[in-house]
């Protein structure tokens, strides 16, 4: 019985005697004698009397052609070498000898093949075949054979082949010689995954990745989207066109210079596109480019574009792009365009555009727009622009426009426009031309308030000044717009007016309440060289009569410009005070005591 240490030095002999015995096929003795022979068939009789096989590339050896050679009791190296005038190298494996073309300063050798389909054995078009180490890869053809040309300056090579649907497979290779071989991946077998419905498009999807990426670089990113490697630098003068050649949308660079424009897979540092810029994965740091970028994950730091800037995941930072900005996610830091920005996520800061900004999720910032703005959700900050302001939910804040604003939910806060607001629920104070509001539990003060869930009221009435008159009185009861005309029909006494005021209630209880207004009348007499203004101050006790019916009547004070102007014949006396108690106030301001009383109604 063997012991222990018997028993590992035999099989240390055994596992070193096999190697051992490989080596010696180049020293096997042959007799050879040919003329005019193919080539192949000298090769075979050799072999035959080695007891063992050639391997070789048949696109490197002339089979075909005739050789003559008679040598006997040569050793298989002796005989190789007069064959073949020492232009070929030879390398042993098991019972094989391995004929390789010499190249002097061979730097590249081939490697070619075939893969198929391991269950069906039918050849694979358009899989990815790739070697990690040197990021060289290429795709199959329409009958699934594919060529790679490595560097014969690493020590191992490892061959990779990956398709979608189908499970990766690899080959550990030895280098340094044109070899083919054939490689067989099984399909995939994939759970149903849960859709995501919030999430971006990948970047070779969209409209630029489109144009500018080619449908061979849109197969490799499909195939082997989930190998990543990390390089300090790369520089290229279009996708596919650099230093990682067709592997270059899965690097992750530190330093990116592209002529023209470039495709990586991530940028960790500086990168610089005199056209275009195409980042598949997240970007930080800083991405200039002359025309376009696009990234198609998180960006962080500083991103400039002459022309467009896109971002599909969210973006932490500066955008600054001449025409456009679109950021697909959330937004913190800074968008400034001179054109239209958009933010389809939550903006935390401010956006800046030239024409208009637009920002789908809340806002917590300042958006301003030479155009137009819209948020799409609340808004705390600033809604500054040139034309119209529109948020759609609530805003805690001010909205301010040289047009109009519109705010679909609660205003706490400020709206100013020089034309209209509009406010669902109004709670601080509108200042417009129009404002309209359905509640109001703060102030809007304009030509034209209409609040719809609040105070109006038709009114007619007479004066001192004309017998007939009508207003429309609207906003809320704490604070009101009146519109107001009137006319005298008279004969000799002929006059017409319109004016505009503003009044509040005062109430005592359910039936007696006190309004006071001040109003401002243009009164038409004749000639519009020859109208005049009545400013009054009308305070009046109002008994309600029903909900919709109130009687009104009171004292008002009434101050008249006198210009001197001579009414038209048959219209008014521009001595509207001369039977009231009246003062003059200087040379050409008359003030008197007068009165009105009339029906509210509604």
């Amino acid at each position: 019985m063997l012991l222990p240490k018997q028993l590992l030095t035999l099989l240390f002999v055994c596992c070193f005697s096999l190697p051992l015995a490989a080596q010696q096929l180049l020293n096997k003795t042959v007799s050879i004698d040919a003329k005019q022979r193919p080539l192949s068939e000298v090769l075979t009789t050799i072999s035959k009397q080695g007891n063992f096989y050639f391997s070789y590339l048949s696109t490197i050896l002339p089979q075909d052609s005739l050789v003559n050679i008679s040598e006997k009791n040569k050793t298989v190296k002796q005989v190789l070498d007069i064959l073949f005038n020492g232009d070929y190298l030879y390398k042993e494996s098991g019972n094989y000898i391995i004929l390789l073309k010499k190249s002097s300063g061979q730097v590249y050798y081939l490697i070619s093949g075939v893969v198929t389909d391991r269950k069906t054995g039918q050849r694979l078009p358009n899989a990815s075949v790739y070697e990690r180490q040197q990021l060289i890869s290429t795709l199959t053809n329409n009958d699934g054979f594919f060529r790679l040309r490595l560097k014969d300056k690493y020590p191992t090579a490892a061959i990779s082949v990956s398709k979608d649907l189908y499970a990766d497979t690899s080959l550990l290779l030895t280098t340094g010689y044109d070899q083919e071989i054939a490689v067989s991946i099984a399909p995939a077998t994939y759970q149903l995954k849960v859709v995501d419905i919030t999430g971006h498009s990948h970047v070779e999807k969209t409209w630029f990745g489109n144009m500018f990426l080619s449908s061979r670089q849109k197969l490799t990113s499909l195939n082997i989207g989930g190998f990543l490697a990390d390089k300090p630098y790369q520089v290229s003068l279009t996708p596919g066109l650099g230093t990682h050649g067709k592997m270059s949308g899965q690097v992750v660079n530190k330093f990116s210079m592209n002529m023209l424009g470039g495709y990586a897979a991530g940028v960790d540092g500086l990168e610089i596109g005199t056209v275009f810029n195409i980042v598949k994965n997240d970007m930080q740091h800083v991405q200039i480019a002359g025309m376009v970028n696009v990234v198609g994950g998180k960006t962080k730091g500083v991103q400039l574009a002459g022309f467009h800037n896109n971002v599909l995941d969210s973006m932490k930072g500066v955008q600054v792009a001449g025409i456009s900005n679109i950021t697909e996610g959330n937004m913190e830091g800074v968008q400034i365009t001179g054109g239209i920005g958009q933010v389809y996520g939550n903006m935390h800061g401010a956006s800046i555009q030239g024409i208009a900004g637009v920002i789908r999720g809340n806002t917590r910032g300042w958006q301003v727009a030479g155009g137009i703005t819209y948020n799409g959700k609340n808004l705390d900050g600033l809604q500054l622009s040139g034309l119209a302001n529109y948020n759609a939910k609530d805003v805690y804040g001010a909205q301010i426009t040289g047009g109009g604003n519109i705010n679909r939910g609660v205003m706490k806060g400020v709206q100013i426009a020089a034309i209209f607001n509009y406010a669902r629920q109004m709670d601080g104070v509108q200042i417009g031309l129009v404002n309209i509001a359905d509640t109001v539990t703060g102030y809007s003060i304009g030509i034209i308030n209409i609040v719809r869930k609040g105070y109006k009221k038709v009114v007619l009435f007479s004066t001192d000044v004309l017998p007939f008159n009508i207003a429309w009185k609207a906003g809320r009861s704490e604070l009101y717009s009146i519109l107001l005309g009137g006319a005298d029909f008279g004969e000799n006494n002929k006059a017409w007016s319109l004016g505009y005021g503003i009044g509040k209630i005062i109430p005592f209880n359910k039936t007696l309440s006190l309004s006071t207004e001040i109003t401002a009348q243009n009164i038409f007499l004749g000639s519009w060289d020859r109208n005049t203004q009545i400013f009054r101050l009308q305070p009046s006790l109002q008994v309600k009569l029903s909900k919709r019916i109130s009687l009104f009547a009171g004292p008002a004070m009434a101050i008249y410009f006198d210009d001197k102007i001579r009414p038209m014949p048959g219209y008014k006396s521009v001595d509207f005070g001369a039977h009231y108690p009246s003062f003059n106030i200087g040379n050409s301001v008359t003030s008197w005591l007068g009165w009105q009383a009339g029906i509210s109604l509604f």
